[in-house]
């Protein structure tokens, strides 16, 4: 008698996600799991514990079953997620990785910065002519960005990394701090996240040489805590935006408040706390009616109604309040500037995703149509993993034509995942 296979949760992880529709492939062309061995050259028993969840594959045992099981790149395409969560795994159980996140790095540098003295940043200028060319090349540089993706963006922002970095630390430590702060962001937009969080704590050590007290808290509560957050330790994400909260408490602005603010919901709704998360939500919407965007730090402006909304989202997501999230979802949505593709592209597959949750599949569907549509303009690791975890809540029915028809459609758009490796 034949083992029963293992239910899965395909949300739960890449590897589940992976498992589950390898499976399902297989089954549909009504292969055994020894059959499906004998075509890729493995036993079954590996092919039984891959599709369990039990052990992760190698990306050239994904690319042969890609092939056996004629997926045209449906599995080829989880691998960059499949690796990346390799990574953090070993990466909790190897003390001292250095490709990948640790969250035990934060600690010595958070603990410096709220040692060292302070200033108010603000009044540093950079008047030459390399700061002010540097200052220009670094928003033309976000701007690009958010419109193409980091695998637009990353290799010019590497290239000023590589060639400038010590001269700007010199001459213009606020605009270093800006390119280190960029290429982190788009590190994690790559899939890197080891790499995100080594360019972070050099921002965070160039801000805290400098004296730049509420930069510093930026990189820690937002930078480095909504890492914590991606990497799945949300423990690490609120105590980082505490620290941040309280080493700014004199210099903090109503903007920089509501942003930290908006990462330790996030965080306390990651962990299951609705009453924490609710009261921190509070607390940043009454921030941000405090604030007057000209008397902000020219870089947290960004900040308003449309970001506010994307953190609603997720923290309801979160929390299983769909219909919430899948509102705040749609505002945010609707209140993003066009330019902002790869922000699109995730709250859009995050409704999706919701919507899905409370198995409105069809709407699911229609609405991730779209969000498959602003992924497939922006070239981004975060953007197709965002509709990997669409695709995952949606796996449990992929019975239904809707469905089907959509998995059709991800594989037509979005042929590759952006990525590169960790370094």
């Amino acid at each position: 008698m034949g083992q029963i296979p293992k239910e899965l949760e395909p949300t739960r992880s890449a590897l589940h996600f992976f498992g589950a529709e390898l499976r399902r492939l297989r089954q549909a062309l009504r292969m055994s799991q020894a059959d499906l061995g004998k075509l890729v050259f493995a036993h079954k028993d590996l092919i039984r514990k891959i599709e369990a969840a039990e052990r992760m594959p190698t990306e050239e045992l994904v690319s042969r079953c890609d092939d056996a099981l004629a997926a045209s790149g449906a599995l080829r395409r989880l691998w960059p997620m499949l690796e990346r969560e390799r990574r953090l795994r070993l990466s909790r159980d190897t003390a001292g990785l250095a490709t990948t996140f640790r969250s035990e790095a934060t600690d010595r540098p958070v603990l410096d910065w709220l040692l060292a003295s302070t200033h108010d940043a603000r009044r540093q200028r950079g008047d030459d002519e390399v700061a002010t060319a540097a200052a220009e090349k670094l928003d033309q540089l976000r701007g690009a960005d958010h419109v193409y993706g980091a695998g637009h963006a990353y290799p010019a922002v590497a290239a000023v990394l590589d060639n400038d970095l010590d001269t700007l630390v010199a001459r213009a430590p606020a605009v270093a701090a800006g390119f280190l702060e960029l290429a982190g962001y788009e590190a994690v937009d790559l899939g890197a996240d080891g790499r995100a969080q080594r360019h972070y704590l050099r921002a965070l050590e160039v801000v805290t040489a400098a004296g730049d007290r509420l930069y510093g808290g930026y990189l820690i509560a937002v930078s480095l805590a909504h890492l914590a957050l991606h990497c799945g330790d949300p423990a690490q994400a609120a105590r980082l935006a505490a620290a941040a909260l309280r080493g700014t408490e004199h210099q903090a602005t109503p903007a920089v408040r509501a942003a930290f603010r908006a990462v330790l919901a996030r965080a306390h709704a990651r962990r299951g706390d609705e009453a924490a998360c609710a009261a921190a939500l509070l607390q940043v919407e009454a921030d941000l009616a405090r604030g007057k965007p000209e008397e902000e730090p020219a870089w947290i402006r960004y900040f308003g109604e449309a970001d506010l909304a994307d953190e609603k989202a997720h923290c309801f997501f979160d929390l299983g309040l769909h219909e919430l999230a899948q509102r705040e979802a749609a505002q945010a949505v609707t209140l993003l500037e066009p330019s902002r593709a790869r922000r699109l592209a995730i709250d859009t597959a995050l409704h999706a995703a919701s919507l899905a949750r409370a198995r409105q599949i069809e709407h699911a569907c229609a609405i991730g149509r779209q969000a498959v549509d602003h992924a497939a303009g922006v070239a981004s690791f975060r953007s197709a993993h965002r509709i990997g975890l669409m695709m995952a809540e949606l796996q449990p029915h992929s019975d239904l034509p809707e469905v089907r028809d959509l998995a059709d459609y991800v594989h037509t758009r979005l042929p590759t995942v952006v990525t590169q490796q960790n370094r």
